[in-house]
């Protein structure tokens, strides 16, 4: 399930770049995010050690980027956490993996309106990248990113009197909705808005023929996690980083 769920979250959120090596997936995107920043582990791993971790330093800094590596607890090989911590790899940002039955999705109920688009539109990334505060440089990579996704993927507005309340993107593939980026205005949290849009979302993958959904939720993010409960979401397994600081370059 482990390595089912993280090809389908490579697929969802795909690098600008990748580079394949010995079992592991080297993904680049210029600096947004550690997720397309980072080396993934998902398949058997042969080379020494050392020797992998040496070329993945190598080519993450001649990008001018940190070398962070993902873990799952499935990684291949298993001690490889052991080697990264004896080569000053510091531990960070555990993350859970959950997912749901979308069997019996309630209706989103409330007043406002949602606008559900099967293509990245200017107004939702225009409402996205201000909720999320993107500069400039950063909300170019995420337009590139969206750009290089295959599957398929929808885009979702929550409009209360006329303002962007919420937004949401998904994407769809082997029976399996992925949900991303849920962000709500500041000024309008804790008014069950990520909800609605959440469900507006969620009905849409199962138009599309999703049966289950899986999302990625920090373990620290209290409201997050009250809020996908809610929504039947049940924790499946953990990821988190190991990175270089800056006094261990």
């Amino acid at each position: 399930m482990i390595q089912f769920l993280e090809e389908l979250s490579l697929n969802a959120y795909p690098a600008l770049n990748t580079v394949h090596y010995d079992g592991w997936l080297l993904r680049f995107a210029d600096g947004y995010t550690r997720r397309v920043n980072s080396v993934q582990l998902l398949y058997p791993s042969t080379l020494p050690l050392d020797e992998k971790i040496a070329y993945c330093e190598s080519l993450y800094t001649g990008h001018g980027l940190r070398t962070v590596f993902k873990l799952t607890g499935a990684h291949h090989p298993p001690d490889l956490e052991e080697a990264l911590i004896a080569h000053g790899y510091d531990y960070d940002c555990l993350t859970q993996v959950q997912t749901a039955s979308l069997d019996h999705v309630p209706d989103p109920g409330g007043t406002a309106w949602a606008a559900l688009d099967g293509f990245l539109t200017p107004v939702w990334l225009e409402d996205f990248a201000r909720l999320r505060a993107l500069n400039d440089v950063d909300r170019e990579i995420f337009t590139r990113l969206q750009m290089n996704i295959m599957p398929k993927a929808g885009y979702a507005r929550l409009l209360v009197d006329g303002e962007t309340a919420a937004v949401a993107m998904g994407v769809v593939e082997r029976g399996w909705l992925g949900v991303f980026d849920v962000m709500t205005a500041a000024h309008l949290r804790r008014r069950g808005y990520a909800r609605q849009v959440m469900l507006h979302l969620l009905h849409w993958g199962i138009a599309q023929g999703a049966r289950n959904a899986y999302l990625q939720v920090m373990a620290d993010n209290t409201p997050a996690l009250g809020l996908y409960a809610g929504l039947g979401f049940i924790r499946v397994y953990d990821y988190w980083y190991r990175q270089k600081t800056p006094s261990n370059p």
